[in-house]
């Protein structure tokens, strides 16, 4: 592969994550990410055009119509992640309405992700040039253009998106501690709405020891947001963890979502002063040993709020489950903590009991 197309795969890769982080906060009703677009579309326009456009929010607050604006090569641009027709509209007539067309020739409208397939013929006046299929642009239509571009051109672009969207080596600035709160509370509270069962009697008392019961789905496609390979199911590289996979519903724990491993788990064993350790697979010889005492237990995979970037409740053509898109965030996984214990039993009225971690020891 040359380098001009590992550029534009990195492009098309943020773009993507992009699209999908704007579009998880818009569900959440937190449009910071939009704001903060229009200096990176506006860095990112720049260069793919050789406009000079400026930010004309920062001249004079909610400017009407649009967002970007070069009084030179008189084009402006309105963006958004909005892809409605009545938006469009809107934009079209207050642009007329508040007599920019003295000072822009052309108005751009920028999705941010992907634009309807048709819109009608908007009503111009004929006081600008507006034709929807070179004047309404999405991120297709931006990749499309750009790949077009030399190759020094694409690498300035992807470094531009790789720094804005947090992926390169230089350390953007931490969100604060309320705005995550913030996020993490409005984000818990729809993934419970989405995903769990309208309580009854029923699911409330089995989900008291099997918590799994209370969700519409068993399980979920846990998908890497940076993941092109999906359906496919070509084992990853070595030392590294598949980027997408099914894992089956346990339960909400305090910082986010928790799962139960289908195929983990496995046995583990207990010393007289309540150490544990985990058995090996094969010839372990330790489960022998009459000073262990040898359990069943169950692996639990916690995903974080923090590593959650969209939740799609559309389930997939292939296996037929909603979709959850995460970032692998730690040492490759998208997990924040592994869990040993036992899962309760609603049959048995046995409550989940998990392992302690701080009393985990290699025995021997």
């Amino acid at each position: 592969m040359t380098k001009r197309e590992i550029e534009i795969k990195k492009i098309a890769n943020e773009l993507a994550r992009w699209e999908t982080q704007i579009s998880n906060l818009n569900s959440l009703n937190l449009y910071d990410a939009n704001i903060f677009s229009e200096y990176t579309i506006c860095l990112l326009l720049n260069t793919i055009y050789n406009y000079n456009l400026h930010n004309i929010n920062i001249m004079q607050k909610n400017f009407p119509a649009i967002d970007l604006g070069d009084s030179f090569n008189r084009v402006a641009f309105q963006i958004t992640s909005t892809k409605a027709t009545k938006k469009i509209q809107n934009t079209v007539e207050s642009f007329i309405a508040k007599g920019l067309a003295k000072d822009f020739d052309q108005l751009f409208v920028l999705i941010l992700g992907k634009k309807q397939k048709h819109y009608p013929v908007f009503d111009t006046k004929q006081q600008i040039e507006f034709n929807n299929d070179r004047h309404i642009i999405d991120f297709h239509g931006l990749l499309n253009q750009i790949s077009s571009l030399p190759t020094p051109k694409i690498e300035e672009i992807a470094k531009i998106l790789s720094y804005e969207n947090q992926t390169g080596t230089k350390a953007a600035p931490k969100q604060s501690s309320a705005a995550k709160l913030k996020r993490n509370l409005a984000l818990r509270n729809r993934m419970k709405k989405e995903l769990l069962q309208p309580e009854d009697q029923r699911h409330w008392e089995a989900g008291v020891y099997e918590p799994r019961t209370k969700f519409k789905y068993g399980n979920i496609m846990v998908r890497n947001v940076e993941d092109r390979t999906f359906p496919n199911t070509s084992p990853p590289p070595a030392g590294q963890m598949s980027p997408w996979f099914k894992g089956a519903f346990w339960d909400f724990y305090e910082n986010g979502l928790e799962l139960y491993s289908i195929n983990g788990g496995g046995e583990a064993i207990f010393n007289k002063q309540g150490k544990w350790d985990i058995l090996n697979w094969n010839g372990d010889t330790r489960r022998d040993n009459p000073d262990y005492t040898v359990v069943r237990c169950n692996q639990f995979l916690r995903i974080p709020y923090d590593y959650i970037v969209s939740l799609d409740m559309e389930v997939d053509q292939y296996y037929g489950y909603p979709s959850l898109y995460v970032e692998y965030l730690k040492d490759g996984m998208p997990y924040e903590e592994i869990v040993y214990g036992q899962a309760g039993s609603y049959e048995r009225k046995k409550p989940t009991h998990y392992f302690d971690n701080n009393l985990r020891e290699h025995l021997k």
